[in-house]
């Protein structure tokens, strides 16, 4: 979007708002324009570029559907007519001129992952797991051509001289046929699998290899070269363009030995995945890609390279990994031309100098092709299948076979009259009142856009939502006439009467959050013998605003404390909280407090902006009180919007009061001297105790009934071996906020024969 567009929709994409304070709930804007973010959508007869400009997609069509779940292999005769291999039920359908299909042929073992039709017009069949290789005549005749007791046969391919190759697994040979069925090895790669084979324009055999992910041309001759190593581990398909550029589809994990090829054993369906995200690389030479972690998911099992693999393949149900589409040029030279994360290639097509390419995230098709400076990625169909297995060409329109549901799907040359786009479900976080929605594009003479709009509070579209409003056609704003909801979805309607296309650049909805109260997460409340320093903390949490927490009793709470920093002219109280705003608003607060025997709310404190405050000794008077915080974000808000929520805290005392120690009763002798002290105290109770005698090191001392916890209390001090004479004996008192109280006892010690 220009600068110029985006400050138009600020100043009148929503202009029936009023103006509000900067730090206030601002209006957002929900923009759609780049090619991940297309992804997130759903389409249907629509096509997306790069550059994430959608337009009407050429004309899909399901033309076949046989009754089994997965379509392997394609390939067509000179009469035009396909040939699908299919999976588990070892069958292949034939359709006629008019896309009509029937069983064609039925083999012994269950998959057909390699068809090839000869310069004899017959059919040759590579079946697996110990697989064999059928010729099947035009009129259905079948027999046993070559065995190559191989246990895989991925791949089959004829050469000007009517020469069959085929690539296997699990020893990764290649075998060369003649027309008599009989067979020699051709290339032992050392791989674990040859998974394509493909001739360039000079009839040099080309062959991609799992699990080293290589590349080779071998001559006729039987004359190896590596081209490229992928930095994956599977080569899947293979391409030649007329300019003699060769396309590599990579997939899996990195490099890693033993692992089972994609489209064969070993893989188990997983969890959906949805949301690929799709990285298009131009420039980028092969050796500059980071190695990836492989993913459990393309790890398979994790078999050794001899190990027996199961039998039959398992359709995935989620994508199986990383994916990578190499060209490499007549010079040698690789480039990274696309790139995923969670997106593998499977079928590969050239027509001319354009690329096609098939996936497994819902049977996308890409188009690829060369620009002056650049090249031009094309979505042109999601078929909304597990995976688009094979690409083909035959004639003008392009084929398609999908696995999960074996389809055959036709891609014509025409442009579809009318296509639509879902847009992903916006999460706004709260509910929202809805502005307008806009778009940038062009509409050519005899094209239009509409939009369409539902809304709705929960987080998938349900009968709950509303219907679809619209249709919106002004690219300069509409407003949107759904109620305000927390989730919104459009959708984008594109059509034509002649053979134009509209395009569509960007898409923004604006809307507004609806101010919501602040939220109070904690609320405690302390007292401490100094600020920021508790001695005895009295923890204050609840549930929901206003309501203490269960087994909150209002009561203190007692532990040790630091006597060396006890202030003998009382004691402050802290009182501590978490909050927040939903909105981002920011947030002043209040406290008020009530005594025991009160019954009104009183402010002690307002327009604080920190999360704490400190009542200073004596601002109350002693007593035992409930505090409650109010948060508000009145500041960034409108008085008719703002909002705010409370807490309260459970009971606490303020007690500015130290206790008050007095000696009842004390009783000297020659030997020993015992003083009875008593402590009491009004508001808090009694914690500990302590003892010194003549200003010397003070001892904790425990009261008569041994437990320190009263109000009122009382501690026999007796001391022992003290010289005839006056002795000062004292006791220190604390109570539970930190308070202490002093006193003494003057006793004179009689000396030996003294009475």
């Amino acid at each position: 979007m220009n600068r110029l567009f985006k400050l138009r929709m600020i100043l009148f994409g929503f202009g029936v708002l009023a103006v509000l304070p900067l730090a206030a709930v601002e209006t957002s804007f929900w923009q759609v324009g780049t090619f991940d973010e297309i992804l997130e959508g759903r389409l249907s007869g629509v096509s997306i570029t790069k550059d994430g400009v959608l337009r009407l997609a050429s004309e899909t069509q399901s033309v076949f559907s046989p009754d089994v779940s997965m379509a392997l292999s394609i390939t067509a005769d000179r009469e035009g007519r396909l040939y699908i291999g299919t999976g588990h039920q070892g069958k292949v359908f034939r359709t006629d001129s008019a896309h009509h299909g029937t069983l064609f042929f039925t083999a012994s073992e269950p998959d057909i992952f390699a068809l090839a039709v000869g310069p004899d017009g017959a059919l040759y069949v590579g079946t697996s797991p110990e697989g064999k290789i059928y010729r099947v005549t035009p009129d259905g005749k079948s027999s046993a051509f070559f065995d190559p007791k191989a246990k895989y046969i991925w791949a089959l391919a004829f050469d000007a001289k009517g020469s069959l190759y085929a690539g296997t697994g699990d020893r990764g040979l290649i075998y060369r046929i003649d027309n008599s069925g009989k067979g020699e090895v051709f290339f032992d790669s050392h791989q674990t699998h040859i998974m394509c084979l493909k001739f360039d324009a000079r009839g040099n055999l080309l062959a991609g290899s799992d699990p080293d992910g290589l590349v080779y041309r071998i001559t006729l001759a039987g004359k190896p070269y590596v081209l490229f190593q992928a930095n994956l581990p599977e080569i899947h398909d293979l391409a030649v363009d007329t300019h003699g550029n060769i396309y590599a589809a990579a997939l899996g994990g990195p490099v890693g030995k033993g692992g089972a090829p994609f489209l064969g054993p070993n893989i188990a369906p997983g969890p959906a995945v949805s949301g690929a995200a799709v990285t298009v690389v131009a420039g980028t030479e092969e050796n500059t890609l980071a190695a990836q972690t492989r993913s459990p998911e393309a790890a398979g099992s994790g078999s050794s390279r001899n190990a027996p693999m199961s039998v039959g393949y398992m359709p995935p149900a989620a994508n199986l990994g990383k994916g990578s589409l190499i060209e490499i040029s007549p010079d040698y030279s690789a480039e990274t031309v696309w790139t995923s994360n969670s997106e593998a290639v499977f079928g590969l097509a050239v027509k001319g100098d354009q690329v096609y390419f098939s996936t497994d995230s819902d049977g996308r098709v890409f188009d690829l092709r060369p620009e002056t400076d650049s090249r031009e990625l094309t979505l042109l169909s999601e078929t909304g299948e597990a995976m688009a297995t094979r690409l083909l060409f035959s004639g003008p329109d392009l084929f398609i076979a999908t696995s999960n549901v074996a389809r055959l799907i036709r891609l014509g040359a025409s442009t579809v009259k009318e296509g639509t786009y879902e847009s992903a479900v916006k999460d706004t976080k709260s509910i929202s009142r809805w502005g307008t929605l806009s778009w940038r594009g062009e509409a050519p003479e005899g094209t239009a856009i509409e939009f369409f709009t539902r809304s709705g509070n929960s987080e998938r579209p349900d009968p709950t939502w509303s219907d679809w409003k619209g249709p919106y056609r002004n690219s300069k704003g509409n407003p949107i006439e759904n109620d305000p909801a927390r989730y919104i979805q459009w959708q984008a309607v594109l059509r034509t009467t002649n053979n134009a296309s509209p395009a569509l650049d960007e898409v923004t909805v604006s809307y507004l959050n609806q101010n919501v109260p602040p939220e109070i997460r904690s609320f405690a409340v302390s007292n401490s013998a100094e600020p920021g320093n508790p001695a005895g903390p009295l923890p204050s949490a609840f549930g929901a605003p206003g309501m203490q927490s269960p087994g909150t009793s209002g009561g203190i709470s007692f532990g040790p404390q630091s006597r060396s920093k006890v202030s003998p002219t009382g004691n402050a109280t802290m009182f501590t909280w978490q909050a927040d705003d939903p909105n981002g608003d920011q947030l002043v607060y209040s406290i008020y407090v009530k005594a025991s025997d009160e019954q009104d709310w009183h402010l002690l404190k307002d327009l604080i902006r920190q999360t704490s405050y400190t009542l200073d000794p004596h601002q109350l008077p002693d007593g035992k009180y409930v505090a409650k915080l109010v948060a508000s974000d009145e500041e960034s808000n409108p008085p008719e919007t703002a909002r705010k929520s409370e807490a309260v805290s459970a009971a606490f005392w303020v007690d500015s009061t130290p206790p008050v120690v007095t000696v009842p009763r004390q009783t000297p002798s020659p030997v020993s001297v015992e003083v009875q002290f008593q402590a009491e105290d009004s508001i808090s109770p009694l914690q500990s105790a302590e003892t010194s005698t003549d200003g010397k090191e003070w001892h904790d001392v425990i009261s008569d009934d041994g437990v320190v916890d009263s109000l009122l209390e009382r501690f026999t001090v007796r001391v022992h071996g003290l010289s005839p004479g006056e002795h000062i004996i004292m006791l220190r008192a604390y109570d539970a906020v930190g308070n202490v109280g002093l006193g003494k006892a003057v006793v004179h010690v009689p000396g030996n024969g003294s009475p």
